[in-house]
C-alpha cells in the first residue's frame, strides 16, 4: 500500500497530530491533512527532516523496519534494545502522543511509496552478534540468592556414552515403549549403569523417563540418527544397530557423526517438547503441532551463528533467535490449545502474555533440544542448576508445582570444538585424543589384562565381555564357545578384533586372530536364509532399468525374468530410491 492510502483509513482525529509533526498544524479538512503529510514525507528533505527530530531508538526502529522489507516487528525491538521507541507521558492509553516515527510507520509497515526512497540513505543496523564470556560462571542470582553452577563438559565423555550405549543397543539391552519410542524404565536403569557419569544429577532408584535426561537424548539421537532401529516387522520393542551404527562404533570418525546429526535435525520421529513436563493439550486432537524438523532446523541455524568457546546465557540465545529472526511455531498457526496448570475453564487463563506462552513452550523447548540432545553426545559443554533451584522466569498464572521441566535449570552453555564442527563452524574435527593409547595385553594362553584401567572406557569393556570370558583375576579369556555364543547373538567378530589390535600393546599374538577367523569360518558353515522381499516387475524394460539403477543395483537382485529380491533389511532404502525415481511399491 502507498502512503496516502495507509492515511485515508485514518480518522481527522489520528491526522492532525502527524500533521502538526509536518508543520501543517493549521490544516482541519481530512483531504487537506492527507496531502499536506504526503507532501511533506515524501521529499527526502522531509524524511531527513523528521529523522534528525528521532531520538536514537525511534532511528534505530526506522533503520530495523527499512532494511526488513518495510516491516517494522516490535518482538524482534525489544529483544534486540530492551525497549520500544519511547513516547511522551499520555492522559489515555487509547491515545498515546504522536512521535516522528509515526510518519513512517503505518501498522507495522513503511508504505511502498515511502520505503522506497528511505532505502537509499537510511543507514543499515549492524549485524547482530552475540557474546559469551571466556570464563565460566560460578554462580547465578535467584530471587535474591546466589547459587553455586554445575558444570560439565561433555566433549569426551559425550562420544563415550554414545559408544557404550549403541554397545548396549548391539547386546539388545535397550527396549522402549511401543508408543512413545522412548526407553522402558528397565531400559533406563541399563543405559544409566554404561554411561561414564551417569546423569546431569543424580537420580532416585527406578527413575522413569520423566526423571532423565542423558539416557533419552542418546535414544532420540540414535533412532532419529538412523544408528540404531525398531526392526522393521518386528514382534518387540528392542532397538537394534543399523548398517550406519555398526559403521560408527567401528571407526568412529567425525563425519559418520556428522552424518547422523544431520538425519537427527531432519527427523520426525520424536518431538521434544513433549518432553517439558508442564505442558499439558500436546495430545488434544484440537493441537496441531509443527514438524520438530523444523524447529530443529531454525535452533541448530541459529547456534550456527553463536561464537565457540566461549559461556553463552541461555538468555541472550532466546534474544539472538528473536533478532535474526530464527523464531519458530511449536503449535500450527500459533493456535494457542497448549497450556499449564489447571484445566477447563481455568486453562484459557494460563498465560500472563504472549511472552510466558514463549518462554514455556518456545524456551524450554530450545533447553530440551540444548541440553537432553546435544550435552548427551558431546556437542555443547553446560553450566546448570537443579530444576527445583532454577526458578524460571515465566509469567504464567495457575501453576504451582516446583519446576516446568528439567532444564529449567540450564544457565550457560559453550559450543565445544565438537559442536562447531557438527554446526558447520569448523570444517575439520580432530578429537582431543586423536590416537588411543594401549591398554591391554593378551598371554600365550590368550587372556587379556588391562595394563592401564585409567584408559578404559565402559563401551570398551562392554566389548570385551562380549567376546571373552571376565575371569576372577580381572582378565579376560578368549576361547571358541565364547566366540561362538558372541557370533549366535549377533556380534560383529571382525569389527571385535579390530579394537583389539588397536588397544593391544604391541601386535597381537598370531593365536588370537587365528582364533577369531576359526570361529567366523564356523559361523557362516550354517546359514540361516534371509528374509527377503520378491517383487514382480511389470516389463522387461523396468528390470533392466532397475538394474542399471546406480543404487537399486546394489540392492536388487535378479531371480527369473521379471522377479526381483530385496533383502528385508533392505526394503526401505529400496522404496526410497524407487520413490526418487517415480515409482512405488504399493503395500500388502
Amino acid at each position: 500500500m502507498k502512503l496516502r492510502e495507509h492515511l485515508v483509513s485514518y480518522t481527522v482525529g489520528r491526522l492532525k497530530p502527524l500533521a502538526s509533526l509536518c508543520g501543517c498544524g493549521s490544516v482541519t479538512r481530512k483531504d487537506d491533512l492527507i496531502a499536506c503529510i504526503a507532501q511533506r514525507i515524501l521529499i527526502p528533505e522531509g524524511q531527513r527532516q523528521q529523522w534528525e527530530r528521532m531520538d536514537e531508538l525511534a532511528r534505530h526502529a526506522l533503520a530495523q523496519a527499512v532494511h526488513s522489507d518495510g516491516r517494522f516487528d516490535p518482538v524482534i525491538f525489544q529483544a534486540r534494545y530492551g525497549q520500544q521507541p519511547p513516547r511522551p507521558k499520555s492522559g489515555s492509553y487509547w491515545k498515546p502522543i504522536s512521535i516522528p516515527l509515526d510518519l513512517f510507520i503505518y501498522d507495522g509497515v513503511i508504505p511502498d511509496d515511502l520505503l522506497a526512497g528511505l532505502e537509499s540513505w537510511a543507514p543499515r543496523p549492524e549485524p547482530f552478534k552475540l557474546a559469551g564470556q571466556a570464563d565460566a560462571p560460578a554462580t547465578v542470582q535467584q530471587g535474591g540468592y546466589q547459587y553455586e553452577l554445575l558444570r560439565v563438559d561433555t566433549e569426551q565423555i559425550g562420544q563415550q556414552d554414545l559408544a557404550a550405549f549403541l554397545r548396549l543397543v548391539d547386546q539388545g539391552g535397550v527396549r522402549v515403549s511401543a508408543t512413545t519410542g522412548q526407553p522402558t524404565a528397565a531400559a533406563i536403569q541399563k543405559i544409566l549403569g554404561v554411561l561414564a557419569q551417569g546423569d546431569f544429577a543424580e537420580m532416585p532408584d527406578g527413575a522413569g523417563a520423566r526423571q532423565v535426561i542423558r539416557p533419552i537424548g542418546l535414544v532420540m539421537f540414535a533412532v532419529g540418527g538412523g544408528l540404531a532401529e525398531v526392526p522393521r516387522g518386528a514382534t518387540s520393542s528392542v532397538l537394534s544397530l543399523t548398517e550406519a551404527g555398526r559403521e560408527w562404533l567401528r571407526r568412529q570418525a567425525p563425519e559418520l557423526l556428522l552424518a547422523a546429526f544431520e538425519r537427527w535435525v531432519a527427523s520426525d520421529r520424536f518431538d521434544e517438547i513433549k518432553r517439558v513436563s508442564a505442558l499439558r493439550g500436546l495430545n488434544s486432537p484440537h493441537t496441531h503441532l509443527t514438524p520438530p524438523s523444523v524447529r530443529r532446523e531454525r535452533i541448530t541455524e541459529a547456534l550456527s551463528w553463536c561464537p565457540a568457546g566461549v559461556w553463552i546465557s541461555v538468555e541472550d540465545l532466546f534474544r539472538a533467535i528473536k533478532i535474526w529472526q530464527l523464531d519458530f511455531d511449536v503449535e500450527v498457526d500459533n493456535a494457542g490449545n497448549l497450556y499449564v496448570g489447571a484445566g477447563g475453564y481455568y486453562r484459557d487463563y494460563s498465560w500472563g502474555g504472549r511472552d510466558g506462552y514463549w518462554r514455556v513452550v518456545k524456551g524450554l523447548y530450545i533447553l530440551a533440544v540444548l541440553w537432553e540432545l546435544l550435552a548427551a553426545i558431546g556437542a555443547v559443554d553446560v553450566l546448570y542448576l537443579p530444576p527445583e533451584d532454577a526458578k524460571y522466569t515465566a509469567e504464567v498464572y495457575t501453576f504451582d508445582d516446583l519446576y516446568y521441566s528439567l532444564y529449567d535449570g540450564l544457565s550457560y552453555f559453550r559450543i565445544n570444538d565438537l559442536g562447531a564442527y557438527l554446526l558447520g563452524q569448523h570444517e575439520h574435527y580432530g578429537p582431543p585424543l586423536q590416537a588411543r593409547q594401549a591398554f591391554l595385553s593378551v598371554d600365550d594362553d590368550l587372556v587379556a589384562h588391562i595394563t592401564a584401567a585409567e584408559l578404559v572406557t565402559q563401551a570398551d569393556l562392554m566389548l570385551l565381555e562380549a567376546v571373552a570370558t571376565p575371569l576372577a583375576d580381572h582378565g579376560y579369556r578368549f576361547d571358541l564357545p565364547r566366540l561362538l555364543d558372541a557370533l549366535e547373538a549377533g556380534r560383529d567378530l571382525e569389527d571385535a578384533v579390530h579394537h583389539l589390535a588397536e588397544w593391544h600393546v604391541g601386535p597381537l599374538p598370531a593365536a588370537l586372530p587365528a582364533l577369531f577367523a576359526d570361529a567366523q569360518s564356523r559361523g557362516q558353515a550354517f546359514a540361516a536364509p534371509v528374509a527377503a522381499l520378491t517383487i514382480e516387475v511389470r516389463d522387461a524394460e523396468l528390470v533392466q532399468f532397475a538394474l542399471e539403477d546406480s543404487k537399486l543395483k546394489r540392492i536388487c537382485k535378479l531371480a527369473g525374468e521379471r522377479t526381483l529380491v530385496i533383502p528385508r533389511n533392505r526394503e526401505r532404502a529400496f522404496r526410497s530410491r524407487l520413490r526418487e525415481l517415480g515409482y512405488v511399491v504399493p503395500n500388502g
